[in-house]
């Protein structure tokens, strides 16, 4: 009997030994992983893939899920969605009630948070993202997060990529040579219509200009004649309401003389045959008539000079581009892709531990963009990768490597097999060196004129792609165009973003 309470006594030590020593273990986040006996917590990631997504993740989930166990004791529920679906999905998610924990959008940071949809990040980042703050501040400045914080929460991590993007004049590289012109005589906007009528002499079937798009982002074209390229938009990419300089005055910017002269100069681009007529109901990219031949010239935001590399193997010609014009850093330019975790989250301890692995880790970073090594990649290099042999993106199981820049750390990322990693250094030493706009950090809460808004974007969306490529006689379309933007709501919308961003200011100088 005494024999057997001895051995029952030295179970119940060891037991309680182990029970202390997991206890330890939970407690340390380097420690956390495939030893501990805590089961590991479940964090729900969506992301997109700009590349075909298989119907079946188990295989990169299960991949992925090896790494987070062994390094932090997490497991991730993956959700992966094409750019078509992904905010929907997002949205619907948070509506619902449905398990998400991490996520992103497009530009669309500001309206999360208005809404009491995100989580403070800032004792989560200092307990549990501290390897993920080091690389965002060595690669961007230690001021990045002031992009993210809203009365002194940070609510969102931005992607760490090449955020400096300066504008850049896209050419066929041959055509150009051989109308007798070199990218030396390109400097400004307004050595481009001897370019486009020297063109047109000896290629009358090709288009020598077009968008990139349709949208209100190439109004960037111009902010290039007076050198007004200063323009800070204020978290509101409508254009109602912008800061030109250091001014500190809220003004529409479709009522500025830059403005009306850009407009000036695209119609006059347009009379003179410069862009397709119908280029106001264009659908395609413009890079498309480039590929065809039909297309010269577009003018486009890259970040690094390699660019023309991608976008020539994208079209099949020898494409280059030339910068027109500096980046001037405002608070969208940081925010355009920010991670951000749900309000709802149960598990935000993990879920930080996860985003800070993700900004951290090279090897959970390109399992997530590339797949396993040696079945979906091989790779070439410290920093260069390629397909299996026989493989390409369109038919290895497994790549979301067009996703690139919006995951993680660039700083991290391999790149395929001949791209210049100069290159990525040359984005991220330009993410500290671009000159800051006096109000970065600064984020326009539209909630008292969501109504004003909405109208606003519905009359933009009217009359700028009519005036951006031409086609609308500006001296008639401009006083229509700001009657109309003032009878939605224009000048409510200028006057609450004065306030906010004088007291804003106010804030900064105490």
């Amino acid at each position: 009997m005494r024999n057997r309470k001895s051995v029952l006594a030295l179970v119940m030590v060891i037991a309680m030994i182990g029970s202390l020593l997991a206890a330890c273990g939970s407690n340390n986040n380097k420690e956390s992983g495939s030893n501990s006996s805590t089961k590991p917590e479940k964090v729900t990631f969506a992301t997109l893939s700009f590349n075909r997504i298989p119907n079946d993740l188990s295989r990169i989930t299960e991949a992925v899920n090896k790494i987070t166990r062994e390094k932090i004791n997490v497991e991730v529920d993956l959700k992966i969605f094409g750019p078509a679906d992904y905010a929907q999905r997002v949205n619907l998610a948070l509506q619902s009630g449905e398990k998400l924990d991490l996520f992103t959008a497009w530009e669309q940071f500001p309206n999360f948070a208005s809404k009491n949809q995100l989580y403070p990040l800032n004792d989560l980042i200092d307990k549990y993202g501290q390897e993920m703050k080091a690389i965002l501040d060595k690669d961007f400045g230690e001021d990045l997060l002031t992009a993210t914080t809203i009365d002194g929460k940070i609510y969102g991590i931005p992607a760490n990529r090449g955020m400096s993007i300066p504008v850049n004049f896209v050419y066929n590289a041959d055509m150009l040579a051989e109308i007798g012109f070199t990218a030396d005589d390109i400097q400004s906007v307004e050595d481009l219509p001897a370019i486009f009528d020297a063109l047109q002499e000896k290629y009358p079937e090709v288009v020598p200009f077009g968008p990139i798009n349709v949208n209100p982002s190439d109004t960037a074209l111009m902010q290039l004649l007076k050198g007004v390229n200063k323009i800070d938009y204020l978290t509101d990419s409508s254009g109602v309401g912008v800061v030109l300089g250091d001014s500190g005055e809220v003004v529409n910017l479709y009522e500025t003389e830059a403005f009306k002269e850009g407009v000036a100069m695209m119609r006059e681009w347009y009379e003179n045959g410069y862009l397709q007529k119908d280029a106001v109901v264009a659908t395609n990219p413009f890079s498309e008539m480039v590929s065809s031949g039909r297309g010269f010239s577009f003018m486009g935001g890259y970040g690094g000079m390699a660019a023309g590399e991608a976008l020539s193997a994208q079209t099949g010609k020898n494409v280059d581009m030339k910068r027109i014009a500096p980046f001037y850093f405002d608070t969208n330019a940081v925010i355009a892709v920010t991670w951000m975790m749900s309000s709802t989250t149960d598990v935000p301890e993990a879920s930080m531990k996860f985003l800070n692995l993700l900004f951290s880790d090279e090897e959970l970073l390109n399992t997530l963009l590339y797949g396993i090594e040696g079945e979906d990649y091989i790779k070439v290099d410290e920093h260069h990768v390629k397909f299996p042999e026989g493989k390409d993106a369109s038919t290895v199981e497994y790549t979301a490597h067009l996703s690139s820049g919006l995951l993680g750390s660039e700083s991290l990322q391999y790149q395929l097999e001949g791209m210049d990693w100069s290159d990525i250094e040359l984005k991220l030493r330009e993410n500290k060196e671009t000159e800051r706009s006096p109000y970065f950090g600064f984020i326009f809460n539209q909630n008292e004129v969501k109504t004003e808004v909405s109208s606003v974007n519905n009359v933009v969306n009217q009359y700028l792609p009519g005036l951006v490529t031409g086609s609308l006689d500006p001296d008639k379309a401009i006083p229509q165009f700001v009657d109309a933007l003032n009878d939605a709501g224009a000048k409510t919308i200028i006057k609450a973003k004065q306030e906010q961003l004088d007291a804003w200011l106010a804030n900064q100088n105490k």
